[in-house]
């Protein structure tokens, strides 16, 4: 029989009262010393002793999602229109310039907080502001470099129009890592723009053995060429199939989503993008890779080459 129930720990007490030694009320009752002595320490005061069970609820809850982490949620999402993945690592890892505008909007301290994508998306439903892209998921065929600087993929995004100029984007990541190299805006892109940009990347991180990227004229004749005398091989992916360079398209998504929106939000914002390459590179964990670019790119490339 266990001691479970009220009536049977009155009993004990009362048995331990009346002078029975515990050992007897261990055999009677099929219980522990333990239970014996617990028992008769609750009902220690006459009158006001209580056999039913405590509550196990703690005194004192500390929630995560405070008036304040709740208003910065709907900030973000209003604002930028962000999915809950991308909230997330804001509201745990913000570059400076979300910090910034999270404390001038709520007046207060912004100090890190670590959600579930769960949570956030019950904090969206309950301000009616959750929704997902339609269509299924999708199952694409992977692939990924060895070692970092084994292949470069680069594209141009633009025109876009950023603090009322017209700019493009020339942007360059490292495939294994998802390292950024470069993301540099330009009033307009030739194949003298690129070739000088990625001379001054490679006096910075080092010569790729591939270069992945589309048919725009940009990366023709002259392009190759020079690429041919530097040894580097380079790799056109099939019109039309931009999945084959996936991985600059995704950084190029981002690009748009996570720095052209800050406009909405920020005077002469083209001034954040070297803040925002930098925090991209090592601040922002990346679910592709399981870890920060950086990591990957410096400790692998540093491996790699010793």
């Amino acid at each position: 029989m266990s001691c479970t129930t009220p009536e049977v720990r009155h009993l004990i007490v009362r048995a331990r009262r009346k002078g029975l030694k515990v050992k007897k009320i261990t055999e009677i009752f099929n219980i522990s010393r333990w239970t014996v002595w617990r028992w008769s320490r609750r009902a220690h005061h006459p009158g006001r002793e209580s056999y039913k069970d405590k509550s196990k609820r703690p005194h004192t809850i500390h929630y995560k999602v405070t008036r304040e982490v709740e208003n910065a949620i709907i900030i973000l999402r209003d604002s930028f229109n962000w999915g809950t993945q991308r909230i997330k690592v804001m509201l745990n890892s913000p570059p400076p310039y979300i910090k910034h505008l999270l404390e001038n909007v709520l007046g207060v301290n912004w100090e890190q907080v670590v959600l579930s994508r769960q949570t956030i998306n019950t904090v969206l439903m309950k301000h009616h502001r959750n929704g997902c892209a339609p269509g299924g998921k999708r199952d694409w065929k992977y692939f990924r470099a060895d070692n970092p600087n084994d292949m470069w993929q680069m594209d141009i995004r633009g025109p876009f129009t950023i603090d009322g100029k017209r700019m493009h984007a020339l942007v360059v990541i490292d495939d294994y890592s998802r390292f950024r190299i470069s993301c540099k805006l330009f009033t307009r892109i030739e194949t003298e723009d690129v070739i000088r940009e990625l001379s001054e990347c490679f006096n910075r991180y080092g010569i790729p053995a591939k270069i992945l990227v589309d048919q725009g004229t940009q990366f023709k004749y002259t392009f190759k060429k020079w690429c041919k005398d530097n040894n580097i091989e380079v790799v056109y992916a099939p019109v039309h199939y931009p999945q084959a360079k996936g991985k600059v398209e995704r950084d190029i998504r981002n690009f748009n989503e996570e720095f052209l929106v800050l406009g909405k939000v920020f005077d002469n914002h083209a001034s954040l993008l070297k803040e925002y390459n930098e925090w991209n590179n090592y601040s922002r964990y990346k679910l592709g890779i399981e870890d920060y670019p950086a990591n990957l790119y410096f400790n692998e490339n540093v491996a790699h080459l010793s």
